[in-house]
């Protein structure tokens, strides 16, 4: 049972972090020259990833709902779902987020799933929404609030930057193309600045997160917990490694050797895909320990 949550968990953290960050990405990063050729990739990404983070928050609310009963019956079971969410804090949450979910659903039916600010306003609380449940919501009065608050900005930064890396592999596959050159170089500059802002958010807030979850750095190796923090940790590291060879190492070739860098660029956004799954992975992992 333990194992089911924990993919639900990571299939649910991704499609709603690549929802919001398609979104973002799309409302504000493509060029008008480059639209054309993306928007009907990012629409289909957007739209699986809508249906697969709405089914995952659903399926997530049954396997709680079986935890709680200790047996898988429990999720078919009316009386413990009414009683999961009627009567936990994990239910309150999820009365906005089941609604939330059927708006989103409702943007897909009536086609608003091209009109990203709508979606990136819908998406973006969907995801935020996430800060109230966790180890953030072990917290009470002042400091409840504000852990929770830390963790959402959190998760949208985290979506800003991770959840925006597909969507760049699709356009800087696009501009290969002749001719996109101006176009690519304005999205580049764009990503980079927004992904500066949402990488300092990332580290500040997951900082915060560490104190307030342990209240030290996790350097007890012995627990599950705190070695998996260390390891997330690790890995987000070697990601701003990354990202910043891009930017500073990378993307001024584009001037020059422009398909070897094209090339260079695409590797390392799949490499940080590669590593940003792995992160949520740890995340969706330890999520399920006790830090304390």
């Amino acid at each position: 049972m333990a194992e089911a949550l924990i993919a639900c968990r990571f299939l649910h953290f991704v499609a709603a972090m690549v929802l919001f960050g398609t979104s973002i990405f799309a409302c504000w990063l493509v060029p008008e020259g480059l639209r054309p050729a993306v928007e009907r990739p990012l629409r289909r990404l957007a739209g699986v990833a809508l249906l697969v983070a709405v089914a995952t928050a659903v399926l997530w609310l049954l396997l709680e709902s079986a935890g709680i009963a200790g047996a898988w019956g429990g999720m078919v079971d009316p009386d413990t779902l009414w009683g999961v969410l009627s009567a936990t804090e994990f239910g309150r949450v999820w009365d906005g987020r089941l609604l939330l979910g059927a708006l989103l659903l409702g943007s897909l039916v009536v086609r608003l799933a091209g009109r990203w600010p709508v979606l990136a306003l819908l998406s973006g609380l969907f995801l935020a929404s996430l800060g109230r449940v966790g180890h953030a919501a072990m917290d009470a009065g002042t400091l409840g609030v504000l852990h929770r608050l830390n963790h959402a900005v959190h998760l949208l930064a985290g979506a800003n930057w991770a959840g925006a890396l597909l969507p760049l592999w699709i356009c800087l596959r696009a501009g290969r193309e002749p001719g996109r050159e101006a176009d690519l170089a304005t999205l580049l500059r764009r990503f980079s600045g927004s992904g500066h802002v949402a990488v300092a958010l990332v580290l500040a807030s997951g900082v915060t997160d560490t104190f307030l979850d342990l209240g030290h750095l996790p350097l007890d190796f012995a627990s599950p917990y705190q070695a998996m923090l260390a390891a997330k940790i690790a890995l987000v590291g070697v990601m701003v490694l990354i990202a910043l060879r891009n930017r500073y190492l990378v993307m001024p070739r584009l001037r020059g050797a422009r398909p070897e860098a094209l090339r260079q660029l695409v590797r390392g956004t799949v490499a940080e895909l590669v590593l940003g799954g792995l992160v949520i992975a740890l995340v969706s992992a330890f999520a399920t320990f006790d830090p304390r």
